[in-house]
């Protein structure tokens, strides 16, 4: 018995129609669910922590930098670790923690001292400052200066803020 070339053509036919009409189905069922916007600018990092003051006077250029909680929010130090930056680039500072009693100011990485009441507590509360004293004469006047909080267990950078030396 001879198969008819019209029998092939119909169950070619078939299949693309079926194919088409799941894709259609799947495409209105996916409509009916909110799906996650997928906007993939990057925006930057709210001032919850503003440098209020840095100082660098010569011919030592001993830094101090101020920064001061203008969030009306708790934050605890042990929780948060900083990065600091000079005309975009990272400085060899190690801040693991911005509580001044856990900084190990002995092994000294670029930061000799943190102190004033937003290291000294368990929290870092509203309107409270902080002093970060970076001796090792990284910053020069007229250096722009970036001060990014992150938050350790997640790595991620809650705070940023910048100024000019």
């Amino acid at each position: 018995m001879k198969a008819d070339s019209q029998d092939a053509t119909s169950q070619v036919t078939a299949t693309l129609l079926m194919v088409a009409l799941t894709v259609i189905l799947a495409a209105l069922i996916l409509l009916c669910f909110h799906l996650p916007d997928m906007d993939w600018e990057y925006t930057e990092p709210p001032v919850i922590f503003r440098i209020e003051q840095i100082t660098s006077p010569q011919p030592t250029f001993e830094s101090l930098i101020y920064l001061r909680n203008v969030v009306e929010k708790d934050y605890p130090n042990r929780e948060l670790s900083a990065k600091i930056y000079s005309n975009d680039e990272l400085l060899p500072c190690t801040i693991l923690t911005l509580n001044t009693h856990d900084f190990i100011s002995t092994a000294h990485y670029g930061v000799s001292t943190l102190s004033r009441e937003g290291g000294n507590g368990d929290f870092w509360h509203y309107n409270q400052l902080l002093r970060i004293d970076i001796s090792n004469g990284y910053i020069h006047p007229g250096d722009e200066v970036r001060v990014d909080i992150i938050e350790t267990e997640s790595g991620t950078v809650i705070s940023r803020d910048a100024m000019e030396a």
